[in-house]
């Protein structure tokens, strides 16, 4: 286990639930889509939500109901059924612009068009309102080995009116997906190796599906934070989305968490060409940790490849504890000061939870080394 694990598990106490809807009491006017199974703000727990689905709820029982491990009673009745257009088409034109809050976990990813879902959210919420989302993060999930959607892609889709899943989509959401022990999703520190889900000589099946009448799902958008952020930008300079993002965070597993209002700031050109490379840099570097997830023995040992792979991933180690650090500092601090002890302690569990070898091993020095500066200039 990384020092990132343990800050995860240890320090952050919120649910996943919690820290999505940590701005809204459960008076606030709430639209889910597609919460199928796994509702977040479920109506049973005093929620005023209305619910989109693509079926009723008879019909999503009927579906799921030869899952194993699905609990269908957790289903709710749906509000508004949607069938194909804009997700706001389906709801009544007296209700746009009256929600809290648009709530969708896990859903962005299978849209055919990016933009007409983010349009439809903007629509329905209200001035104030904001978005929700919950988004695969490919670093930690099956997409692991696909690359991040572009803007460039989404206005394709969206020039397009795309409705259905193109023969690209189709072949790379199942030709590239990758389990590890099974799972579909993991920690960025989980080092087992990912295994091709789906065997190569069923690549041929897939070029069938975008011609088939009916849709057919797959994960469609694929995205890091940063890049999901450029995307945003991107949109909203060019006129597509007058959206902004409030805040992203990153999960402990599989996903991160966006928070969406209206009204884009307004950005001159020097400073939106500044963010643009900032973004794109930050991606790069959110890509690059996917390097510590891959196999020991990939390249030779001496190679200059592997020499720059092990710096790139001790440099990554240090960062990480050089947040831990901080993190202890934050935790540890109160009206009266550093709590010395806990500080200590934190410190302590913190360098427990860190390999005595490897890469992940410098994490003990700069661990020993933060705690040094932070008690050398505190006074008792």
């Amino acid at each position: 286990m990384s020092v990132r694990r343990h800050r995860e598990q240890d320090w952050v106490r919120m649910d996943r639930a919690q820290r999505l809807l940590r701005s809204l009491t459960k008076d606030a006017r709430l639209v889910e889509v597609g919460p199928s199974f796994n509702p977040l703000a479920p109506k049973r727990d005093g929620w005023n939500t209305f619910v989109i689905d693509h079926a009723s709820r008879e019909d999503l029982v009927a579906k799921y109901s030869a899952h194993h491990g699905v609990d269908t009673s957790r289903i709710e009745e749906v509000d508004f059924i949607w069938q194909g257009g804009s997700l706001a088409d389906a709801v009544p034109a007296a209700q746009h612009g009256t929600f809290d809050a648009f709530i969708a976990s896990h859903v962005i990813e299978h849209t055919t068009d990016v933009v007409t879902f983010l349009k439809a959210a903007e629509t329905l919420i209200r001035p104030d309102g904001v978005i929700i989302l919950a988004v695969p993060d490919k670093r930690k999930c099956f997409d692991f080995y696909r690359h991040p959607s572009t803007t460039g892609d989404a206005l394709a889709a969206f020039l397009e009116k795309r409705a259905r899943h193109d023969t690209r989509t189709h072949f790379e959401s199942v030709m590239r997906t990758v389990h590890k022990g099974g799972a579909p999703g993991w920690h960025a520190d989980d080092t087992r190796e990912g295994v091709i889900a789906i065997p190569f000589d069923k690549a041929h099946e897939q070029l069938a599906l975008a011609a088939r009448p009916e849709y057919v799902d797959a994960h469609n958008w694929i995205f890091v934070p940063s890049s999901f952020r450029l995307m945003l930008l991107e949109l909203g300079t060019m006129g597509y989305l007058d959206l902004r993002v409030e805040e992203i965070a990153e999960a402990e597993a599989t996903e991160f968490y966006a928070w969406l209002r209206k009204g884009l700031a307004p950005i001159d050109a020097a400073a939106l060409q500044g963010a643009r490379k900032h973004l794109m840099d930050l991606t790069i570097v959110e890509l690059s940790q996917q390097l510590r997830q891959l196999p020991g023995g990939l390249l030779g040992e001496d190679s200059p490849e592997a020499k720059f792979l092990d710096r790139i991933r001790e440099a990554d180690f240090r960062a990480e504890a050089t947040q831990v650090v901080l993190a202890a500092v934050l935790a540890s601090t109160g009206w009266r000061g550093l709590d010395r002890r806990k500080f200590r302690r934190l410190i302590a569990e913190a360098s427990r939870s860190v390999p005595v070898s490897g890469p992940a091993a410098v994490q003990h020095l700069v661990l020993l080394d933060g705690a040094r500066k932070v008690l050398g200039s505190t006074a008792d």
